[in-house]
């Protein structure tokens, strides 16, 4: 299963392979520490690293239950925190000094808001987030700290905790921010600006992060409105949202490769591989959609870029022509309140007034006519840029 992920995110044009690395595998044995660290799994994972010149988001999880906060509920003390967070943090040097050369991205926990993966509090993650910044940076210096990425982004009651945790100063003990986003993609652009609003707010600057992003492909779990309908609906969604994230901002999206666990989940990867023995493969057409943007990301994204060119100009020409045509039906009213008084002054026998009104007719019949003009340039102009912008935006959707 490890060769065939690595094999098909190669295939699909992936920058990274996002991997557990479970901590207490590597150092826990029967719930006390073990002799000699097993590095077995983790050596595997380098290995297709390298072979596939693929680099590897590592996270780093399960706190082994010596040195959590709830070592007799071992084996089931994986989601708690570390009661020694220095030792969490010297475990997590261990590491990245082990994998150093080859992996060098280190997220510590994931979705650590959400009480199924993590039961600590959140100045507990701040502790052990400073901690494992500590001990990587002491062991691979190059290696970047990658906050565990949220489940809840639009509650930002939990990381204000964090960030405020005394003495931790978990604000500058991560080199990337990360964020899990699902949803309706129109939802999923907005939280990842406010996210990244919020985390401005506190100071930090760096990269944003999305390291978990997928979309059902079963109809059932499809809950964006203007994405149903099966695979292609699917396909069309990552199109869409993978190229808004890019448009805001984010610097890497990770999408679902694979289906796994059940329910929305269950459909959400870009293929599906046999896990009973054969590892088969069954590309959707997710695969293709995603692997287009990979191979035409500039043209994409230069093309988004004059969709919103069109749709400014067309807001602009959609307000002149709303002025012009007020315009033209005051010149309307005005041209047909001379015209009568014209009647008027003929059925009262003319004379020299006829003559001034006559004039006063041409002059608001000339400006009837270049109102109406105005009326018809801008309106061509919305329709042009209508057009434009449903070109584009059929090219992008591909």
């Amino acid at each position: 299963m490890k060769e065939r992920i690595f094999a098909e995110s190669k295939a699909m044009g992936a920058a990274y392979v996002r991997v557990d690395v479970q901590m207490n595998d590597i150092f826990e044995r029967q719930g006390k520490p073990a002799e000699q660290p097993s590095w077995k799994g983790l050596d595997e994972v380098i290995e297709l690293s390298r072979r596939y010149e693929l680099p590897v988001l590592g996270v780093i999880l399960q706190v082994p239950a010596y040195i959590s906060t709830c070592p007799e509920r071992w084996p089931d003390s994986v989601r708690c925190a570390a009661a020694d967070p220095t030792a969490f943090g010297r475990l997590a040097g261990e590491i990245a000094n082990h994998a150093r050369g080859t992996i060098k991205d280190w997220e510590i926990v994931n979705e650590p808001d959400a009480d199924w993966a993590f039961e600590g509090t959140p100045e507990e993650y701040a502790w052990m987030l400073s901690a494992a910044y500590t001990g990587i940076k002491q062991r691979a210096p190059e290696a970047q700290v990658v906050l565990g990425g949220l489940e809840r982004p639009h509650d930002p009651a939990w990381l204000d905790r964090v960030f405020a945790t005394p003495g931790a100063d978990a604000l500058h003990r991560f080199d990337v921010a990360n964020v899990h986003l699902r949803g309706r993609a129109i939802d999923v652009i907005a939280r990842y600006q406010t996210f990244r609003a919020q985390l401005a707010s506190y100071g930090f600057a760096g990269p944003v992060w999305v390291t978990e992003h997928g979309y059902p492909a079963d109809p059932g779990y499809q809950d964006d409105s203007a994405y149903s309908g099966g695979e292609a609906a699917q396909a069309a969604y990552l199109t869409e949202s993978l190229v808004g994230l890019g448009e805001v901002g984010a610097d890497q999206v990770f999408v679902t490769l694979r289906d796994n666990l059940g329910g929305e989940f269950a459909s959400e990867g870009v293929e599906h591989i046999d896990d009973s023995g054969t590892y088969e493969v069954a590309r959707r057409q997710a695969f293709d959609a995603v692997r287009r943007l990979v191979d035409n990301w500039g043209q994409l994204m230069a093309w988004r870029a004059e969709q919103r060119e069109h749709e400014y100009l067309e807001r602009i020409q959609q307000a002149a022509l709303s002025v012009s045509r007020i315009d033209f039906r005051i010149a309307r009213k005005r041209f047909q309140a001379v015209r009568a008084l014209l009647h008027y002054v003929q059925a009262k026998g003319g004379g020299r007034r006829l003559a001034r009104v006559r004039v006063q007719l041409a002059r608001t019949k000339t400006e009837l006519g270049w109102r109406a003009a105005l009326v018809q340039a801008y309106g061509r102009g919305v329709a042009l840029q209508s057009l434009a912008v449903a070109d584009l935006k059929k090219w992008i959707a591909g």
